[in-house]
């Protein structure tokens, strides 16, 4: 490489390592202000875009591609020219991999950046920032492109140089001065931006014009020049960041496109133009630091994806694939006709079928990779509901509800919706997705959705609408659950209470040791039955009534209280378990407080059956209480329940000596 320069001996090359530098120092050299029509965002837009040639966007993506590589194809034919002149002779002209490898990477990285400036501002002629942003490309495009005077064999003479050099500090300073302007302007306007606008371009332009023209022209300024744009970039940045601080997709953007930016020409700037604008020699030959600015439009690419920048979104990448697949179909069939000495029609069929077999597949394949995302499989999904819906306590059941949206969405902002969402919609074209409340959890609204890159949709409705379906369901669900072991707990207790108490005091105050005996083992079993809830099978309502007889007389017996036992029921009855555990519980329960509130001498049981209903009432001889005790203790309550619970009603009077309790159990309770 360092032979190609020594080729070049020419006059003006000798004149312009000026500020003391070797021939590398200048090949970034040229920066100006470039044409100012472009950078107010009108001549693209007259030129193609405008009312004047109206094209569609993938014929502006193809027309404007192919005029970038052409301009990239007649560069290489002049970097490949011989020494001995320029001549059409294939044979004659340089070998390609034996060239200056700073020719191919300043020529790859111009044309790759013009190409990805072309497609947004294709897509967006209107947008003063996506013009802005493409004129930024061509400025690439031209100090990349005329960076390399001295790598090139083909003799030129010092006007020729010199106006590689113009171009390449027009476009080196021009770079600057657009990106200084974009910045001003995009994400969101800053305040007073057409007068830094103006400052800028007027300021940066006219150093550029005093440099490159005219008796105080010095090729080596450029150096300085892009150093302090750099800074210029640098302060409309970090202003753009603060102002966008309110704004999340925003500030977003502002910081995606910023820090591509500022890495990618800053890149260049801290290894090339700051150490020669100190005098001392770049960390990195300019040419391959070129290689830097590819960080940019990469941040382009990905931040379309990511943050949907000048308002572009992954559509915008259907046309580049659909414009491939024109310039491949017509390249293979030039190719075909040309090399192979194929017939039109044989060339356009083999075309079309290896466009169709094997370009097609491999677009739908990156399309699919590129506009996969993140979603989570459905499974996933409705376990993410059912795992918040079963959270064990609102705040937790809020929380996980929230961070599965945040993680199904990826909303850049998630804030309180209003009261009145009572179904998810979508607003703000699809920038705000507002969801619904559900138990435990307020309606919310998520803006900027896939963080910021995809607009909401009506998928995406749907999906709210299953997700806030199962959560209501599960959370239904949840509370059953938790009434049910609410209830059985009650149950548990009100057995306990009744029962298990009842048959411990029966044990208590026996006399008879095998008695006492036996009574325990029953309450053994009763407490088995309270644990497993276990009442399988219908019962003889007479085998019951006896041993329920025998068993209160016996309790009573002790305390000197007589029973009086009456059952008017036809024989062969038979009373669902649960029935019978009621009626047991109730006698029991009756008999207790008898014996220790009552102060009676006898307790009375009336049974009888009529019109398929079992009737209980009981009642006894003893003090009684006012009606206003009877909320008292749970004994009567838990008898109420246990009878109201098997579809029966439950009465308590206190007309006579004691109070009267009258229990009716439904027919359902009763099998014959």
């Amino acid at each position: 490489m360092g032979a190609l320069h020594d080729e070049r001996q020419q006059p003006e090359r000798d004149r312009l390592p000026v500020a003391g530098a070797d021939f590398q120092r200048y090949s970034v050299e040229g920066q100006s202000l470039g044409d100012r029509t472009t950078m107010t965002g009108r001549a693209p837009r007259m030129a193609l875009g405008g009312g004047r040639l109206k094209m569609p966007p993938l014929m502006r993506i193809i027309v404007l591609s192919v005029l970038g590589v052409a301009l990239f194809l007649g560069m290489v034919a002049v970097s490949l020219q011989p020494a001995t002149g320029w001549t059409a002779d294939l044979s004659a002209w340089r070998h390609p991999l034996r060239i200056d490898p700073g020719i191919w990477t300043s020529l790859l990285t111009g044309i790759l950046a013009y190409l990805m400036s072309v497609w947004v501002w294709a897509l967006k002629p209107s947008s003063l920032a996506g013009t802005l942003f493409a004129v930024s490309g061509l400025m690439t495009l031209l100090f990349c492109f005329s960076s390399f005077p001295g790598s090139i064999a083909l003799p030129m003479n010092d006007a020729a140089v010199s106006r590689f050099w113009i171009v390449n500090m027009l476009g080196a300073s021009g770079f600057g001065i657009v990106m200084t302007c974009l910045f001003l302007i995009y994400p969101r306007g800053l305040p007073h931006w057409k007068l830094l606008a103006a400052v800028t371009i007027i300021g940066f332009g006219t150093w550029t014009l005093l440099r490159t023209f005219g008796p105080f022209r010095d090729f080596a300024e450029v150096q300085r020049i892009t150093t302090v744009e750099m800074f210029s970039i640098i302060a409309s940045v970090a202003w753009q960041v603060h102002a966008s601080r309110s704004d999340p997709r925003q500030s977003a953007i502002a910081r995606w496109l910023g820090a591509s930016v500022l890495i990618g020409a800053g890149a260049f700037i801290g290894s090339v133009a700051l150490p020669l604008t100190f005098g001392f020699p770049p960390l990195i030959r300019e040419n391959y630091a070129f290689s830097f600015f590819l960080i940019i439009y990469a941040g382009l690419a990905a931040g379309l994806l990511r943050y949907r920048l000048f308002d572009l979104g992954a559509w915008a990448y259907r046309l580049v694939f659909y414009a491939l697949a024109i310039v491949l179909l017509i390249g293979i069939d030039l190719a075909l006709i040309s090399l192979l000495s194929f017939g039109r029609s044989e060339a356009f069929g083999l075309s079309l079928l290896l466009v169709g077999f094997a370009y097609l597949p491999l677009r739908e394949s990156l399309w699919q990779r590129f506009t996969r995302g993140s979603h989570q499989p459905a499974q996933a999904l409705f376990q993410g509901v059912a795992d918040a819906a079963f959270q064990p306590t609102a705040v937790e059941r809020r929380q996980a509800w929230t961070e599965l949206l945040k993680r199904y969405f990826q909303p850049l902002d998630m804030a309180p919706g209003s009261a009145g969402i009572s179904a998810p919609r979508i607003a703000n074209e699809g920038l705000t997705l507002y969801i619904p409340s559900i138990p435990d959890s307020p309606s919310l609204k998520l803006e900027y959705g896939r963080q910021g890159r995809a607009l909401f949709s009506s998928n995406d409705v749907e999906t709210v609408r299953h997700l806030v379906s199962l959560s209501i369901q599960l959370t239904e669900s949840r509370a059953a659950y938790d009434r049910g072991v609410s209830e059985e707990r009650l149950r548990i207790a009100r057995d306990l209470h009744d029962n298990i108490g009842a048959q411990l005091l029966r044990a208590l105050h026996s006399t008879a040791p095998d008695k006492k005996d036996s009574v325990i083992r029953d309450t053994v079993a009763d407490l088995r039955d309270v644990i497993n809830h276990s009442h399988d099978g219908a019962l003889d309502l007479d085998e019951m009534l006896a041993d329920l007889r025998a068993e209160t007389a016996e309790r009573l017996e002790p305390h000197r209280i007589g029973l009086s036992w009456s059952l008017q029921a036809d024989a062969g009855l038979t009373l669902t378990p649960a029935s019978i555990h009621a009626l047991r519980s109730v006698v029991r329960e009756a008999a207790s407080n008898t014996i220790k509130h009552a102060n009676a001498s006898v307790f009375i049981v009336s049974i009888m059956v009529s019109e398929g209903d079992l009737q209980v009432q009981i009642t006894d001889d003893g003090e009684g209480f006012a009606t206003a005790e009877v909320h008292r203790g749970k004994g009567l309550a838990n008898m109420k329940a246990r009878i109201e619970s098997v579809g029966g009603t439950f009465l308590i009077s206190t007309e006579g000596a004691g109070p009267k309790l009258a229990a009716t159990l439904a027919l359902d309770g009763v099998r014959t």
